[in-house]
Order: C-alpha cells, then structure tokens, then sequence
C-alpha cells in the first residue's frame, strides 16, 4: 500500500476539523431537583405562615395574651380576672367547667397530671370572694402557673 495521497484525499483532509469541544454546562434552565427543592421551601414557608397565624388566633394563644395585660395592683380584682379567664379556657375543655365553685372548682383545677397546686388553686377559688386572705399571695408566681395551667389544659 502506498502512502502518496492522491490529491482527492488532500482536498478531503484539507476539509477536516478539529474535535469541537462542547459548549459549558449553564445554570438556567434549573434542573428538575433543584426546581422540586424550590417549591418544598416554597411549600414549607407558606405552611409555616399558615401555622403561625393560626397559633396566633388560637383561644390559647388569646388566653395568654389576656393574661399578661392583667395587672396585679388590685388583689380581689387580680383574682376575679385570672378566675374568669380560667373558666372560660377551661369550658373549652370540660363543658360544665365554667359553672363549678368551691371546692368543685378548685378540685377541677388541681386535677390531672398538669393541675395547679392546691395553694393556688383554692385562693383561685375562694380568694375573689373571701376576706383579706388573698392577699397573702405572689400575684407573679400565680400568673406563672395560671400561664402553665392554660398551656397544657387549653
């Protein structure tokens, strides 16, 4: 064989190209993962906005925001409010909450894993009405519990 080229050959090979490398890879269009990663943190954000108004609308969240503004200056009248606010988050739980006095009232809140102590729980039932002996109470200390009493029963 020889190794003359005929000048068809030449004409030919004068024809040919180098090997063309392709074009870099571009970062648009997003690949299919990254657009499903797009719309879960999409997915995400929204359900947590949702859930976050709504646990701000929530009776429990209202239930403790009223706590707060109540304001301690008066005993009988600390008292009757943080009462009221009790019986109102606990008919959400128990139907006939609201109506029960006493001793009923306080055995209703003392009762169950997360009840009040029986201190707090019988100057809430006898205090706004009783004689000065709610006034040997800690207004904050009864706040704190009355905010842990709604937390877990509201």
């Amino acid at each position: 064989m020889s190794t003359q080229l005929t000048p068809q050959m030449q004409a030919e090979l004068a024809q040919l190209r180098d090997i063309h490398l392709p074009q870099p890879i571009g970062w648009w269009p997003l690949a299919p993962g990254w657009w499903a990663l797009i719309a879960l943190a999409c997915i995400l954000s929204v359900v947590a906005l949702v859930w976050s108004l709504m646990r701000r609308k929530s009776a429990r969240f209202l239930a403790l925001r009223e706590l707060e503004a109540i304001k301690p200056d008066k005993p009988d009248e600390f008292l009757t409010q943080i009462s009221s606010l009790l019986r109102r988050v606990a008919r959400r739980r128990s139907a006939g909450a609201d109506v029960l006095t006493g001793e009923a009232w306080s055995a209703f809140l003392m009762e169950g894993k997360y009840g009040m102590s029986s201190n707090s729980a019988t100057l809430l039932a006898t205090g706004p009405y009783g004689p000065p002996a709610n006034e040997n109470f800690e207004p904050e200390a009864l706040r704190a519990e009355t905010a842990t009493w709604i937390r877990r029963n509201g």
